[in-house]
Formats: C-alpha cells, structure tokens, sequence
C-alpha cells in the first residue's frame, strides 16, 4: 500500500533520523522492551507448539506511558529497526470519523495492511480516545463508546505488535489495561540519564569540541526531557559548523536554556 494509501486511513510511516542507541531508559523499561522484542522474534506458529494458542490470540499489545519527549516513539522505531519491521503511526483522529461503519472500514484497512507490511502499529497520544468513559449522555458519547470498544476488540486479534502509547496512567481505564499485555513506563529523565543522553549524542557530534564543554554541569542546570537534549545538540552543531566555530559550552548553554524558554510559553 502507498503512503497516500496509508494516510488516508490516518497511518504513516515513521522514519527518524535519531539512532535508537541513544535511547537512554531505565532497566525496568528496558528489561519490558525485551520481552517484546523477544516475543516479536517467535513466530505464530511457535504459541502453537508451546500449547499456548488457546490463551494467546498471536497478536501483543504493549502500552508505553511517558511525557512527551521521553522516547516513546524511540523506542517502537528500536522495536521495529531490530525486528526488520516498518512502524506505522497512526492518528486516532484521522480512523475515528463521525460515522460507526466508517470508522470500522478504516480500521479493517488498516489492519489489513499491517499485516500485509508486517508492520509494528503505534496509536499515538491515546489519553483522549481511551480516557475514562463516563456516562453516556448524548448518542456522539454512545457512538465514541461503541468506537473505542471495536478499536480495542479489532487490536487484540492483529497478529503482530500493536502499541499504545499516552502520557499518564491517571487518565486510562482500568478496562484498557486488562486488554494489555505490557506496560513499559518512560519517565522523565533524571541527572543521571540527562548526562548520558548528553554524552552519547555530543560523542557522535564530528566537529571540534572546545575543552570546556561540561557535560555533568548541562545534565545538572537544565532539566530536559530526551528530545529537548538531541534538538539542543542538533541546533548547537549546525550554528557551530554554520559559524566555523568550535562547539562550545556557551553555545550548549544558549540552545539548553532556549529550549527551557519554550516550555514556559
């Protein structure tokens, strides 16, 4: 299926061009990313031969919790890279149009091309369609009710790895979890990590580095998510390479806190 295709179905692609090895997580999260890869690694047919098809469907679906930037989607382009699988994104806007039939077409599309593509499929920002449901006031509530509940009852026999993610657990149902097979948190990150994402992304910067640059000081002064760190490298690199000038701690500083600026606004 084209891209166009996928689009129209609320599906694209995802290919970035940040390295899943500067993914920085704790152990916990990174021994739950195992068992998923570890699952994606055994074919269908291997439940089978375990004895396990009467309790498992084939598919895994696996829910990544986390503020925005804590490497979420890093982590599924991981899943899919060390897989030789493609990462579909998917807007949950774009397959819930006002109309039940309309949305359950979309969705069997789009699950026919996952499978098809052997592809990793990731609803992202799900707070707001897998909220906690209350009561049915008016048939647009009855008629999201019915959405979220096929949503949910179409994900669970998809064959490969369905991911969710979404920014809290305060705002998800407890009916959603008990259709998840793992949850894998994505904290903000601390110090510590801080100055590892610093250090792994300035490590593969090629341009001159000034004697300066301290690393455990950026980490400690600007409390940054993951992503706010790869944008501040990649802007302090290009005004680097761009003024033929070494990248320095002023230059580290000046992005960081511009970043810090634009959480504020």
């Amino acid at each position: 299926m084209s891209d166009e295709q996928l689009a129209a179905l609320g599906a694209r692609r995802i290919a970035i061009d940040t390295d899943p090895d500067e993914l920085v997580l704790p152990d916990e999260a990174g021994r739950r990313l195992g068992w998923i890869a570890n699952w994606l690694a055994n074919p269908p047919h291997i439940f089978r031969e375990w004895g396990l098809s009467g309790q498992v469907d084939g598919g895994l679906r696996a829910l990544f919790v986390g503020p925005s930037g804590t490497g979420k989607t890093m982590a599924g382009v991981a899943l899919a890279k060390s897989t030789d699988r493609t990462l579909f994104s998917i807007d949950l806007g774009a397959v819930e149009p006002k109309y039940v039939a309309e949305t359950e077409k979309k969705l069997r599309q789009l699950f026919d091309a996952a499978n098809d593509a052997n592809a990793i499929l990731m609803f992202d920002e799900a707070d707001a369609l897998f909220g906690r449901r209350g009561a049915v006031k008016d048939s647009d509530d009855r008629y999201a009710n019915i959405e979220i509940a096929y949503l949910l009852r179409r994900i669970e026999p998809y064959e490969g790895l369905a991911i969710v993610t979404c920014n809290s657990l305060d705002n998800i149902d407890e009916d959603i979890l008990c259709r998840i097979d793992v949850l894998v948190e994505f904290p903000t990150p601390d110090a510590a990590a801080r100055e590892a994402m610093w250090a792994k992304l300035l490590g593969k910067v090629k341009l001159n580095r000034a004697d300066d640059i301290d690393i455990r000081s950026l980490a400690k002064e600007f409390e940054l998510c993951g992503a706010d760190i790869v944008r501040s490298v990649r802007l302090a690199s290009s005004i680097a390479a761009t003024e033929d000038r070494s990248l320095d701690m002023d230059l580290l500083i000046a992005v960081a806190k511009e970043r810090i600026e634009m959480r504020r606004e």
